[in-house]
């Protein structure tokens, strides 16, 4: 049985299991179990962590590529032959057995859609270099994988020194989904999301993340604009500093982020911290803008559950740093040697701002603490200075929060994406969650606070994304119901302004008139059927008359 195998299987024992911070009552004593399969999973995540067994229809196997007498056993060198492949096909599968990668790593170009089967693995070939990729996605866009599974040379690496061996580096790409990604042993970090030729990531989505026992952090985040992580496990990462779960780390100050939510991370035993951000580098060019959401974090006794320092002895002007950061029900458990350091936060400009709701803090024996006591500790670990700022929400614990849908299979009649073009993230009355923008390339935004008639959900109408652009978003191959929603906020006569829209390249809506269909300032919902077969639904809007538009958008599985 092969080691990624294994490990699927010990999640999947563990959905059962476990026991969580959420399940416990105040007074009972938090279970935590030895291994890293601890995190806080549920029932609806088990089919997504135990990989397919077939192939997508119209996948090219990569077991056609390997020379003949191959061996399964990840025991000889394949690298040249799967990237001949990789370079070839735009849909692959690896199948299920363990092959053996050396250090020039695969690299993955655009439009790609790379399947792992059951025990499926790439194996780095023990090498002494300390600057790799497993797998390297650079420069590219629309771009999904599904499943893989990394193990590094950790172990048998040939030298003593450096930190920039990656399972799976992504840098300078857009539009790139990893479901369901397993990282482990490697010699620097699990997952790296960072720059390539001076541009950063944009639109990066990672769901049911597993990564353990990399000698540097979890996942390095370095700069992107536009992330969400859903259920992402980082536990016992050690070796060289920062030793972190999570850790957000701009390089220099060309970095962005920007439009960031985890929801339900789970970091365990890193001897640094849970959740790290280190945002000083910012310092040295333009203003920035920071936004990270933490939804439910949980820390199972990290040295510190979070930090996150942002100190001004590199800027060089007078540029600022603005940045909030919100911490929606943490739920952390203190490392027995650091009772008293749960977190750390140094919080030096008037623009920066914390904020943690609802926190819940266990003691290294397990006894819950007092709300008096929870507000207590945590002020007093925020670096005193006129220029903080805390919000503290009802401090009580809360209950499991619903499980984010999976993202495959999904199930008919589901949304699958919904969007706030040119604005922020806001649920509709229908219940549907639009995100902020996201998934588009090229546009230009804008936003206004005036009344929008025919609806009740003004928001999703008075922001939007002008000119040509389009959206590239992930998809299994099936037939969607795309919802287009519109409305006129500049143009007050016919003919003024008009547009087409294209889905999967072809011209579906043609010479689009919003004033002339509904007037000013007022909603308007366009909707279309879509078959994808290449995974990525592609929408482009193309300008005939002063600009195309889209306020918003939600897109369902039919």
């Amino acid at each position: 049985m092969t080691s990624s195998v294994k490990i699927k299987m010990l999640i999947g024992l563990c959905l059962s299991s476990s026991i969580f911070f959420t399940q416990c009552k105040k007074e009972e004593t938090l279970k935590l179990s030895e291994i890293a399969t601890s995190q806080k999973l549920n029932g609806s995540l088990k089919n997504n962590l135990l990989a397919a067994t077939t192939a997508p229809i119209g996948a090219y196997n990569i077991q056609n590529a390997l020379p003949s007498g191959y061996v399964k056993d990840g025991s000889r060198d394949y690298t040249s032959y799967i990237q001949n492949a990789i370079d070839k096909y735009s849909e692959i599968a690896f199948p299920g057995f363990p092959i053996m990668i050396n250090e020039t790593g695969l690299k993955v170009k655009s439009n790609k859609r790379i399947t792992f089967l059951s025990g499926s693995e790439l194996r780095l070939k023990p090498t002494s270099s300390n600057n790799y990729n497993v797998i390297d996605i650079r420069s590219a866009t629309n771009v999904t994988l599904v499943d893989p599974v990394v193990v590094g040379d950790r172990e048998k690496h040939l030298s003593t020194t450096g930190e920039f061996g990656m399972g799976i580096g992504v840098r300078g790409s857009s539009n790139i989904t990893l479901l369901n990604p397993i990282v482990t042993n490697c010699w620097g970090d699990g997952i790296y999301i960072g720059i390539d030729n001076q541009i950063g990531c944009k639109n990066v989505i990672i769901t049911n993340g597993y990564t353990r026992n990399n000698r540097r952090d979890g996942i390095s985040i370095i700069s992107v604009d536009g992330l969400r992580m859903d259920n992402f496990y980082a536990g016992f990462n050690s070796g060289t500093t920062p030793q972190c779960g999570i850790n957000f780390e701009p390089n220099t100050s060309k970095d962005e982020l920007k439009n960031i939510v985890l929801n339900s991370p789970v970091t365990e035993g890193n001897p640094g911290y849970g959740i790290h951000m280190s945002i000083s580098n910012l310092y040295g060019g333009n203003d920035k803008d920071i936004d990270i959401v933490v939804n439910n974090h949980v820390d199972k006794q990290s040295w510190k559950a979070i930090k996150w320092s942002c100190y001004t002895d590199q800027r060089v002007g007078n540029e600022v740093i603005s940045a909030v950061v919100t911490y929606n029900n943490p739920m952390w458990k203190q490392h027995l040697e650091t009772p008293l350091n749960t977190i750390k936060i140094a919080l030096l400009e008037s623009a920066q701002k914390l904020v943690i709701n609802n926190p819940f803090i266990q003691t290294a024996s397990g006894s819950t603490m007092s709300q008096t006591s929870v507000k207590s500790l945590l002020l007093n670990l925020i670096y005193r200075s006129p220029n903080y700022s805390l919000t503290f929400g009802e401090i009580t614990p809360t209950p499991t929060p619903t499980p984010t849908p999976e993202p495959t299979p999904i199930p008919t009649n589901s949304t699958v994406f919904a969007v706030n073009a040119g604005g922020s993230e806001f649920t509709a009355s229908n219940g549907i969650k639009y995100l902020a923008d996201r998934n588009y390339s090229g546009g230009n935004t804008q936003r206004t606070s005036s009344s929008i008639t025919n609806t009740i959900d003004d928001p999703l109408y008075n922001s939007e994304r002008y000119g040509n652009f389009s959206y590239n978003i992930p998809v299994s191959d099936g037939i969607y119901e795309v919802t287009i929603k519109l409305s006129e906020l500049v143009k007050s006569t016919s003919g003024s302004r008009r547009f087409d829209v294209l889905f999967e390249g072809v011209q579906r809506l043609s010479d689009l008139d919003i004033y002339a269909s509904v007037g000013k300032y007022k909603a308007v919902d366009v909707v279309k059927t879509v078959e994808v077969t290449d995974g990525t639904l592609n929408i482009q809007f193309k300008t005939d008359v002063y600009y195309a538009k889209l306020a918003a958008m939600h897109i369902i599985k039919k």
